[in-house]
């Protein structure tokens, strides 16, 4: 598949922008390095859009949801520094190809529009989810559009399916196209993490990132669901989807990084696209 050149998994905890984590972030410094390798990486693909997937922004019970204001921003005035703004244009064509390729799937995708926001009282600027990644890509020089896309609480399997009609629109557009899935792995690797503790976590930290570094939507789905609950994760939605949009191409991803310094999994991982869709029948990735 041509148009899409990279993909990316990446962490979001706030303490990674330095004007908020400041002295805290040689604690997380692993994961700093290996963010800046990611969008340093994307970058060189020379991507006109990225298609960003967060846990953080407006969360539907029965659909995932698509920002189409012409003009996406966000700052993080929620961590005491607004100063810290990002703005990018909406790919507006990329948009439409990606809601035409869910219907055609029968995957529930929500507009969010003015109307809506002001119905569910949501906010329409960008969410700690996507601006952390953003941050990243924005200093290692990328200037392009966006595409700003919330999980919804779908099976996931429907996350898996609504990442192949993103790889689908990505395909019928001619844009070249990157893809990161934000999201943070276990929040109970120990007894000082902010969700609580949970022996298990690490487990599944391990399962899910194995799962990754495969590219085998397979192993995901045999992760064992009370496993899953024990995690107390909110990346995993993300990562479904992010294997949809690779599913089918000649893919191989390498874990650029992992830690979990306050308790919470942070995951770095790069996806390179190296050839065409196959063809029918020729499955790979599970």
């Amino acid at each position: 598949m041509q148009n899409l050149t990279t993909c990316a998994l990446m962490p979001h905890p706030p303490i990674m922008i330095p004007e908020i984590g400041k002295s805290e972030l040689d604690k997380i410094k692993t994961t700093v390095a290996s963010a800046q390798l990611a969008a340093k990486i994307i970058k060189e693909q020379n991507p006109q859009t990225i298609i960003i997937i967060t846990p953080h922004g407006p969360v539907f019970e029965d659909a995932a949801s698509i920002s189409i204001h012409p003009r996406l921003k966000g700052n993080f005035g929620a961590f005491g520094v607004p100063e810290v703004f990002l703005g990018f244009e909406t790919d507006d064509l990329l948009t439409r190809h990606i809601l035409k390729k869910t219907d055609l799937l029968g995957i529930n995708l929500v507009e969010l529009t003015d109307d809506m926001a002001k119905s569910y009282r949501l906010s329409l600027e960008l969410d700690h989810g996507a601006l952390v990644p953003l941050y990243y890509l924005s200093k290692a020089g990328f200037k392009g559009q966006l595409v700003h896309i919330s999980v919804g609480m779908l099976s996931y399997e429907e996350m898996y399916t609504f990442g192949k009609a993103v790889q689908m629109a990505i395909d019928a557009t001619g844009k070249r196209v990157a893809v990161i899935a934000s999201g943070d792995l276990s929040h109970r690797l120990t007894p000082d993490a902010p969700a609580g503790y949970n022996p298990r976590a690490a487990e599944f930290d391990k399962q899910v990132l194995q799962a990754v570094q495969d590219l085998s939507v397979k192993a995901l789905l045999q992760i064992d669901r009370k496993l899953v609950e024990a995690a107390g994760e909110c990346g995993l939605r993300s990562i479904f989807f992010l294997l949809g949009v690779v599913g089918g191409t000649d893919a191989s991803a390498e874990l650029l990084s992992y830690e979990a310094p306050f308790g919470v999994g942070y995951g770095v991982a790069v996806i390179t696209i190296k050839n065409k869709v196959k063809g029918a029948g020729e499955r790979k990735n599970g």
